[in-house]
This record gives C-alpha cells, sequence and structure tokens, in this order.
C-alpha cells in the first residue's frame, strides 16, 4: 500500500498537480463524515511546545529510588514499548514492561522496515539480527490492468548518507522477536497478561493498578509510558484525546503462500479501476502477503476464495492462493493527539498517531518516538538534567506526527481512494506517466528519501543549536547524521554506537602530533565519547580515526582545505550542536546546557 501511494504522488502530484489540485482542499476526503472531519487541520496548528503540567516538584534524586518499584513503567509490548525499553536498559534506567496479551503477536501485521530504522537498530547492535529476519526489496513495480509499466528503483536513489538502500519486508512479529531477545539479555522480561486499569501520578511519581488474573498489583515508577497501541488505556487515563475519523474503503488481506506467473522477489502493486491489489515479499514461494480492496458487506466474514476472486479482478492474472497463515478485513483509520505528554506520561507509537498504512511509517515513526523520548528521560533520571529537556519529546515528536499524518492522508487519499473518472484518467495516463518518469533519476531519489525517513529533522532549539557556521553544507542542527566512509576499515556509523552522546571533531587540515595530543586531551576531559576524525601529517595515531576518504569531510561540511568542526550528536542520532571550528570549550558550555540540573529550589521541593 504505501509504496503504491509514494509512487503515485510523484506521477500523479507532480505531473498533474493541477488537474487534482481540488482533491487536496478537504482535509479528509473519502472519509466518512463524523465529528473528527477536518482535524489535522486543528492539530498542525497545536502549539509546537506543550505547556507544562503544573508539577512542582522534579524526579527525585538517585538517593531517593529505592522508593519506586522501577524507574520507567512500559505499557505494551509492541515494537514501541520494547523498543523504549530496550533504549532506557543502556542507560541503566530500570524498566518495568507490561503487556494485556498472553504471548506476542504471531501475525505479520506492519512489514516495511526503513532505512533510518536499521540505522537505530545498528546504534545498539541489533542491524545484523534484524536483517537475517527480512527480504531486501530496492524498488517497486507497477502494474495496470495486469501490464507492467514501470516502477521505482532505490539503486538509483543516490543515497550514499545510508548502508541501507533499500527496504526490509521484515514482519512486525520478527521486529519484536529480535527485541525480545535483546531485552532477555538485558535481564528483562515482559509481564504478560497484565492490563493497567487505573493511573494516578503526584508531583513525584505514577502509581499504576496492575491486574493480572483479576488479581490487582499496584506499581510506583518515576514516569510511565504508553506503548498500547490505538485504544491505549494510558492514554485515557491521562486525558489525553485522540481526534480523527476513518476511510470509507475497507481492505482485505492474507499472509499464505501465493501461486502466480510472477516472481516472489518483488513487491508490486496492481491498479485496475477502483481496485488496488498488493503483493510484498515474506518468504519466497512459501508465504507472501496479498492486500486488496474489499467490496464486501462490512464485517462479514470472508475466506481465502473471497480475496482470490477479488485479487483476480485487480491483477487481472490467475493467482492461486493457499496455505493462510493471517488473514483479516480492515479499516484504516487516521488520528492522532495534540500532547504526546501529559505531567509524568507519554504516548509513543500508534497510542499517539495511527493512520494509513501509506508509506510504510508506522512501525518505523512509532519506533523513532522512542528513541527520542528514551534518552531524554534517561538524562533526567540518571543524570539529574533538569526536566524541562521531557518537554522537548512533545515538542519535536507532535510537529513530525502531524507532518506524518498528513503526508499519508494526503498519498492515501490521491491513489487509494480513486473511483469513476478519477480511475480510469489514473489507469489511462498512468502506463505513459509511470513508463516516463521511471527514467529519469528524480522520483527515484525523492521516493526513496521519504519514504526512508533520512530527511526528518527537527527544528532548532535549545537542545538543536548551530553556534558558528562558515558553510551550510552538512547536517545542521536537528538534522540526521549521515554515513561517510573514513577510510578503508571505518565508516562514520561504525563510531556513533552504543545510543549515547558522542561528539565528534573533523579535521580536514592535517594536524600535526602536537595538535593531535592537544586537540585529544581537551576532548578527554569533556565527560562523554569523542572521537577525533582527521588527516595527519605524519605517521597513523591510535588517537585518530585517519580520514584518508574525502567522503567523510564531504557529508559533514567541511567544504575547504583547512576545514574544521565539531559535532555533538544525540543518541537518536541526530545533530545537537555544531561549530565549523574546534573551540571545545563552546561544545562544553553547550553540554553543560544539556544536562543543566535543576534548580535549587526544585531540588529542595
Amino acid at each position: 500500500m504505501g509504496l503504491l501511494i509514494l509512487a503515485l504522488v510523484t506521477l500523479l502530484l507532480l505531473v498533474a498537480r493541477r488537474l487534482w489540485g481540488s482533491l487536496t482542499k478537504n482535509p479528509l476526503p473519502q472519509v466518512t463524515a463524523r465529528p473528527g472531519s477536518g482535524f489535522l487541520t486543528r492539530l498542525g496548528k497545536s502549539r509546537t511546545r506543550p505547556a507544562k503540567v503544573p508539577i512542582t516538584a522534579r524526579t527525585a534524586p538517585p538517593a531517593r529510588l529505592h522508593r519506586y518499584d522501577c524507574d520507567v513503567l512500559v505499557v505494551g509490548a509492541g515494537p514501541s514499548g520494547l523498543m523504549t525499553a530496550a533504549l532506557l536498559v543502556r542507560q541503566g534506567v530500570r524498566v518495568c514492561v507490561v503487556d494485556a496479551n498472553a504471548g506476542p503477536a504471531t501475525e505479520s501485521r506492519a512489514f516495511a522496515v526503513q532505512a533510518r530504522t536499521i540505522e537505530l537498530f545498528r546504534s545498539i547492535g541489533l542491524a545484523e539480527e534484524l536483517l537475517r529476519h527480512g527480504v531486501v526489496t530496492t524498488g517497486i513495480r507497477f502494474h495496470i490492468k495486469g501490464k507492467q509499466v514501470g516502477g521505482l528503483d532505490f539503486d538509483r536513489a543516490g543515497a550514499a548518507t545510508t548502508p541501507y538502500q533499500f527496504i526490509l519486508m521484515a514482519p512486525q512479529s520478527e521486529v519484536e522477536e529480535v527485541l525480545l531477545r535483546d531485552l532477555a539479555r538485558h535481564g528483562v522480561t515482559v509481564r504478560r497478561g497484565t492490563r493497567l486499569t487505573e493511573l494516578q501520578q503526584t508531583d513525584e511519581a505514577v502509581t499504576a493498578v496492575l491486574r493480572r488474573d483479576d488479581k490487582p498489583r499496584v506499581v510506583t515508577a518515576q514516569y510511565v509510558v504508553g506503548a498500547d497501541g490505538a485504544h491505549s488505556t494510558v492514554r485515557q487515563q491521562l486525558g489525553i484525546g485522540f481526534e480523527g475519523d476513518k476511510y470509507a474503503q475497507r481492505y482485505l488481506l492474507a499472509d499464505c503462500k501465493v501461486e502466480w506467473p510472477l516472481d516472489h522477489a518483488h513487491f508490486r502493486v496492481f491498479m485496475n479501476g477502483n481496485r488496488i491489489g498488493l503483493f510484498l515479499p515474506l518468504k519466497g514461494a512459501e508465504t507472501s502477503r496479498v492486500m486488496v480492496t474489499d467490496f464486501g458487506e462490512p464485517g462479514a466474514a470472508f475466506e481465502l476464495e473471497n480475496l482470490q476472486d477479488e485479487l483476480r479482478k485487480a491483477m487481472n492474472l490467475p493467482v492461486i492462493l493457499s496455505a493462510p497463515i493471517w488473514t483479516s478485513r480492515y479499516q484504516v483509520h487516521l488520528r492522532g493527539v495534540d500532547d504526546y505528554r501529559r505531567g509524568r506520561g507519554f504516548l509513543v507509537g500508534d497510542a499517539a498517531h495511527i493512520h494509513s498504512p501509506a508509506g510504510g511509517q508506522g512501525m518505523n515513526t512509532g519506533l523513532h518516538d522512542a528513541a527520542n523520548l528514551a534518552w531524554k528521560l534517561a538524562a533526567v533520571i540518571r543524570n539529574d538534567a533538569d526536566a524541562d529537556l521531557l518537554d522537548t519529546y512533545s515538542a519535536e515528536r507532535h510537529p513530525a506526527g502531524v507532518r506524518l499524518l498528513k503526508f499519508t492522508d494526503r498519498l492515501y487519499r490521491v491513489a487509494a481512494g480513486l473511483n469513476g473518472w478519477q480511475a480510469w484518467l489514473r489507469d489511462t495516463a498512468g502506463p505513459f506517466l509511470i513508463g516516463r518518469m521511471s527514467k529519469v533519476p528524480l522520483p527515484h531519489r525523492k521516493s526513496f528519501h521519504r519514504l526512508s525517513q533520512l530527511s526528518l529533522g527537527y527544528r532548532p532549539s535549545e537542545i538543536n543549536v548551530n553556534e558558528l557556521l562558515y558553510s551550510l553544507k552538512g547536517p545542521l542542527a536537528g538534522h540526521r547524521v549521515p554515513d561517510a566512509k573514513i577510510n578503508d576499515r571505518e565508516q562514520m556509523f561504525d563510531l556513533l554506537q552504543g545510543y549515547q552522546l558522542h561528539v565528534v571533531a573533523l579535521s580536514r587540515k592535517h594536524l600535526t602530533a602536537d595538535e593531535i595530543a592537544d586537540h585529544t586531551a581537551r576532548l578527554d576531559e569533556l565527560g562523554v565519547t569523542t572521537h577525533l576524525v582527521a588527516r595527519v601529517e605524519a605517521r597513523p595515531d591510535e588517537r585518530v580515526h585517519r580520514a584518508d576518504s574525502v567522503q567523510v569531510f564531504e557529508h559533514y561540511g567541511l567544504t575547504e582545505p583547512d576545514s574544521q568542526a565539531l559535532y555533538v550528536v544525540r543518541p537518536d542520532g541526530h545533530v545537537a550542536w555544531r561549530m565549523d571550528e574546534l573551540d571545545v570549550e563552546a561544545c562544553r558550555s553547550f553540554l553543560a546546557t544539556l544536562h543543566r540540573p535543576a534548580s535549587p529550589e526544585v531540588q529542595a521541593a
């Protein structure tokens, strides 16, 4: 679904923007008329920095932590909740994870893992394990009325800043499996069959009533993270609204064996009138996912044969389905919160936003909610940072969530909602447009960068600071840091490991032995993980990552032969601070601001 929509935006919005302009005026065309209509407009106007909840005391100092059953209670053991726990435990935060279900998911549900997400897994040492669970797809093939008419080729995307120039088709259940094994290695076990029934918070703690086998248990934590999905109990207990609506279209899907005249290695999209069909490779000829528009009665049961009949009409191919692992009939919703935080409670993933599968963004966005939140919670809990830092979670992720909802809504209604003359126009003009657009590089590059979330960044703020810039090239504060070749043995991502703060000093100017000693000594005093990446005048020095490749300088904005720069890289892989000089004292001042302790008045409260 997602890749279809992206392609159609590239091919239809860019080429026929005026023709389809009338479709973009209504915030939710093709959505049933209910009170939530138009919420995207209101949501987009919400404050970018949430108002502070009137809590006068910050988190209790470490000496009093014995009063808590855990530091953070994570409710929900889907990908977002498990990632939140995995990142927190790496920073020494005591985590308790509960989930209402008796066991982990067995069906595939979400399936697309984007490049930015694989980078996150790499930063915590799990990328290789994740890659073993998925199928690499490097593009999409489009069919109209049964005829292949073109496609997107990510090999042509020119994405040199990531090692993962593809989409990994990995079922959600297997993504969860990777995270569950990781948590087990860190001594964390999910408490299954445990429901949150009540949640209260004070100035210093949250108190949760949990039930398992109808036996209540009270758990006290410093903070709670709601990762419990679209029907989030945490969200309801926090009193946060979830505005939105559902689309009119319904879909049938199945993970099953597919027999047809085509291969089982490529993502394929089929368009035929008012029908949309999808084929997603999962396990070769053994298991694939298929989806198709549903024209049956709402809520009625269906057999695999019904899906097969509709799929044949959409694909115009003699497809045979068998051996179903999972079947479902579903309707897509579009909903979001206007604040990701309420006091000591936070929302991640589907608890904060649900939308169409357009672009394959849902699971990935939830995982990056977790990556944005976890290091901030750890800084407050473990490093005694001011609790104001936690306000930046909603300030950064809420605008990102609004953009996500608008993006997926726009893509969805341009393609999946077409019928009548609009569908006829797509089927008539599509072969020509897709064929032409497939021949030039721009659609491939734009499509991949938007899908992969490589282009997502945060606005400048007190934790995203550009101090002194000679060049606007390279990543600015709030932007994602790129990978780059340093030498024949090292890439930049090899250095940025462990989900922690990093300081990277870069020098395109050749450094002498005395300069290396001076820079290294001053960097070591910063108290965080530091790296000196430079060209050197003499022999290799173990204190320096010798930059034999110019790529690292090109990707980080060092445009002149004597250019130098300092970067503070956040644990979530975004730039916190940049300066185009090796001013270590200025860097120290910023780090002190980032980990600013609470005022004495707050400490005494």
